[in-house]
């Protein structure tokens, strides 16, 4: 059998393992392609395997498989067949082997049955012999079975003895007869009755050490209730017959009953029972829960008649709709009927067919309308164990847990180097991509459609209010793909998972986008929250890298602003008109009392300045003089200009929005406002913690500054949080304008063509491209970050400044044939001068006749030089050089743009008018 080659094959291979290492012979692909199966056959054929106990798997990209007995020959044990990496399979060496929990493999332990598990571990790990309980549930829903299981799993904890016993007691056998009750229960000494001829020990003694389980505790009498008391209160019993001396038994009381506790039972007996467990009936547990129980019972039947059971889909849909009002007991009884009729027809067969016929009559009686179906049969193998069986059909699952792994398999891909940081985010998004997309179009379930939409409303919401605050902007999509995905979540148990490998993914994204990082959290804090969910760590780790790959949008980072007024709803009202009439939600508004303190104006504004980007600054509206004083508890907490206004009124609202919506900054606006009304106002400019920021100026106007500062933004990362401003000549040469920015920044160096002579670095354009500028800004970064990303900053400025791609980024002409004219007026100017220039000034000669071209082309050159004029004779080598582009360009240039260009040759620099600037 290819199974048994595929084993014996790994058996031998896996002495040869290296973990540092690890050969392809142990995947899937390598293993198909070597035996010539399918892919998925020789999956299906391993994972069997692994499920059998023979193999252990280790979910990596790829997954490998290794013969278990013979890994721990030549390494050491193990303590379970799959691992999520090998890192984390080596990690176990040393460990002390994991308590069982025979809890896990209840079906609905995760979900219906949580909460009754929990109650049973307390009651079974409480010192002193634990607390008595009682579980209670309608007939079927397996009390006995836990109160079983409850024994197993003390022995696997060791709470008991291995050798502890169970005793079954049933109650409904003495109901009617106290003084039997008694004695078979506490036993009793010779001589209590007619016929105790030697002393006998009861229930309670037999379970000494153990369990002691009273089913169908209901139908004790209350005088049988009360004969327990005297255990209850002090761990005692007296046999029937005995009164001098009580006898202590240590043993753990479970009762169970299917009445209702408080109309059935003794208040006095109700209470010594501190622990009261409900199980669920079938009808109340999930679909999946009903599916998989129903799977494992098939399984179970499938051990016995040593066969294979092929399940038709409507028997299938038959049993999951029914309605079991003998819960899990009648199920099982129903299963096993319908495999005895088909058993009884289909003896000799290997393959045993069970269809709608094979039926009990009470479930055939009942059956509804079944539809048309597509699905194909269910085939129930007795060698495939139960866990892989259940886990098989669970393909939303399988799907999720596949794409958690393929997430961190490319993290660790690009951590040894094999993949770029591009090349793994574009990979990661594909591979989240498929799996929403699977979830969305292959698994559409009617009854989860009120969930569904219950899901989406939450999601709906707290991206809306959370878009606005980050000034983040997403697809709408985003909200279906997400809820979807947090619905099949939800019912999952979380994959285990590398915990170290999440956690420095966790941290590079948070590296790369803070802010990104910061909404998903907090939409997931807030969804999780009002839909009882529980989130695992890779859930905001794919919610990120599916956002990222979308498309982020950083909506227009605008002032905002805030209504300060006494009153019961003063600036409400306010706030409620201008929000109105300038048709958006600009003005956030704070009604204070009378008597409030500027303190705790101060901290409601604080509380608004942490939960919202204040992008360019926040404007106050305040009704009294007396609020001016606040800015004096908060100004060394800000990081962005706050102007605060005086008098509010509705005018002044609409005046400030309508700037505001503009895109007039604060110190605009508030310079204005005194102007147009009488008002008092102040302008409090950050004096630590500011944002960082590189100007960047070009002699070519404000368009080309722009570019210049998405190049620079393109080479530094956005974690650094520096800021590109562009800025005309004009601004930073005069006192006054400039001002407001060393104010408002932290301005680090300043990029361009001319210098401005401002009081922090000066880098020029020409010396980026060149190379030489590059050790200014590396020594500025070096300060802020570590060597590595410096390192991978001047990469990218390396790549980003190349003279094409500066040219590029300042002209929409064809940058080869630029290039090609201002070479040749290089050279012929060269000639007809008779010097040599320096690189430097060839650089910037580049840029600058090459935004010159485009100001020609476009009629909008400059007519006016403001320097001192030179003699004509002067310019004659620069028209006569500069004839061979306007010959190929069919432009004429004027002589104030040839005085730029012989300033640029001499280093005379003056300034370009900026209203001159393409």
């Amino acid at each position: 059998m290819r199974k048994d080659k595929l084993l014996n094959f790994l058996i031998n291979q896996t002495d040869f393992f290296d973990p540092q290492q690890v050969s392809e012979v142990f995947t899937a692909a390598w293993l198909a392609q070597r035996f010539a199966m399918q892919r998925n056959t020789a999956s299906h054929y391993l994972n069997q395997l692994v499920v059998q106990g023979e193999l252990i798997k280790i979910n990596g990209r790829p997954v490998c498989f290794l013969h278990k007995a013979s890994f721990e020959q030549q390494f050491f044990p193990l303590s379970r067949n799959e691992y999520a990496s090998v890192a984390e399979l080596l990690a176990e060496e040393g460990e002390p082997a994991p308590q069982a929990d025979h809890f896990a493999l209840l079906i609905g332990h995760d979900g219906s049955l949580k909460k009754p598990i929990e109650q049973l571990k307390t009651a079974l790990f409480y010192p002193d012999g634990g607390l008595p309980l009682l579980i209670t549930g309608d007939s079927g829903t397996g009390k006995s079975y836990m109160a079983q299981l409850l024994h197993e799993y003390a022995i696997g904890q060791q709470v008991i003895a291995p050798d502890a016993p169970f005793i079954n007691f049933n109650c409904a056998q003495y109901a009617s007869n106290p003084e039997l009750l008694t004695a078979n229960l506490f036993g009793y000494v010779k001589g209590a009755f007619t016929g105790a001829v030697n002393d006998r020990a009861g229930a309670f003694e037999a379970a000494h050490g153990g369990i002691l389980f009273l089913d169908e505790v209901h139908r004790l009498h209350p005088e049988g209730q009360e004969k327990l008391f005297t255990w209850l209160d002090r761990g005692e019993i007296y046999r029937l017959g005995e009164t001098a001396q009580g006898q202590r038994v240590q043993t753990r009381l479970i009762f169970a009953t299917t009445e209702e506790v408080h109309s059935t039972f003794l208040i006095t007996f109700i209470r010594r029972i501190p622990i009261q467990v409900t199980l669920p009936d079938l009808a109340s547990r999930s679909p999946q829960e009903k599916q998989a129980l129903m799977m494992q019972f098939f399984w179970r039947e499938a051990q016995k008649v040593g066969g294979r059971l092929r399940l038709s889909p409507r028997l299938i849909t038959a049993l999951g709709n029914h309605i079991w009002r003998g819960n899990v007991g009648e199920m099982k009884n129903a299963v096993k009927y319908s495999v005895a009729s088909a058993w009884a027809r289909q003896r000799n067969r290997e393959t045993i067919e069970i269809t709608l016929h094979d039926l009990p009559e009470t479930v055939m009686a009942q059956l509804p309308a079944i539809e048309e179906t597509q699905a194909e049969p269910l085939v129930i193998d007795r060698t495939v164990a139960l866990p892989w069986l259940l886990r098989q059909q669970d393909s939303a699952r399988l799907l999720i847990q596949d794409a958690q792994l393929g997430v961190l398999s490319l993290f660790e891909s690009w951590r040894s180097g094999k993949l770029t940081w591009e090349e793994m985010e574009k990979r990661m998004g594909n591979e989240i991509e498929s799996l929403f997309d699977q979830l969305i179009f292959t698994h559409r379930d009617q009854q989860e459609s009120s969930m569904l939409l219950l899901t989406s409303s939450q999601v709906r919401e707290a991206f809306y209010q959370l878009e606005k605050r980050f000034s983040l902007q997403f697809n709408g999509n985003c909200i279906y793909a997400l809820s979807h995905y947090l619905l099949h979540r939800a019912s999952e148990t979380p994959a285990r998972l590398n915990a170290e490998l999440i956690r420095q993914l966790s941290h590079s994204l948070e590296q790369r986008y803070p802010l990104l990082c910061g909404f998903c959290h907090e939409v997931l804090a807030a969804v999780t929250h009002k839909l009882d969910l529980h989130p695992q760590r890779i859930d905001a780790l794919l919610l990120i890298l599916w956002l990222q790959k979308t498309g982020v949008l950083s909506q227009k980072q605008v002032t905002r602003a805030v209504i300060l007024a006494h009153g019961y709803a003063t600036a409400s009202s306010i706030a409620n008109v201008a929000n109105r009439l300038l048709k958006s939600n600009l003005f956030e508004s704070f009604d204070m009392p009378l008597d409030v303190t500027p303190e705790a104006i101060a901290s409601e504004v604080m509380h608004y300045i942490e939960r919202n980007a204040l992008a360019s600054g926040l404007i106050i509206l305040v009704d009294m003089g007396s609020l001016n004083a606040i800015y004096q508890h908060f100004h060394r907490h800000i990081t962005t200009p706050v102007a605060i206004i005086n008098n509010v009124s509705t005018r002044m609202a609409l005046y400030v929005g309508e700037r505001i919506l503009r895109g007039d900054l604060p110190e605009a606006i508030v310079s204005d406002v005194a102007e147009d009304l009488p008002v008092e106002h102040q302008l409090i400019w950050p004096v630590r913690n500011k944002p960082r920021a590189i100007v960047t100026t070009c002699a070519t106007g404000l368009g080309a500054a722009n570019n210049l500062s998405a190049l620079l933004k393109a080479s530094i990362p956005e974690t650094l949080a520096i800021e590109m401003v562009a800025c005309d000549y004009s601004s930073l040469t005069d006192r006054a304008q400039r001002e407001p920015l060393l104010a408002r920044y932290e301005v680090l160096a300043v990029v361009g063509t001319i210098d401005p002579h401002l009081p922090v670095p000066w880098i020029s354009l020409e010396s980026l491209i060149s190379g030489t500028g590059s050790a200014t800004l590396r020594a500025l970064f070096g300060a802020l970050t570590s060597a590595e990303q410096v390192e991978e900053i001047n990469n990218q400025l390396v790549k980003n400044f190349s003279l094409r791609r500066v040219i590029e980024s300042v002209t929409i002409l064809d940058t080869s044939k630029v290039i090609n004219q201002v070479e040749q007026f290089l050279l012929r100017y060269e000639h007809l001068a008779g010097l040599r220039l320096t690189n430097d000034r060839k650089v910037a000669l580049y840029i600058h006749i090459s935004c010159l071209i485009e100001r020609l082309i476009r009629q909008a050159a400059i007519q006016r030089y403001s320097g001192t004029q030179r003699p004509s004779q002067q310019l004659n080598a620069l028209r006569e050089a500069f004839s061979v582009i306007e010959a190929s360009y069919s432009v004429k240039i004027p002589d104030a743009e040839l005085h730029y260009i012989h300033d640029i040759l001499h280093r005379e620099t003056e300034f370009i008018p900026s209203d001159q600037a393409f």
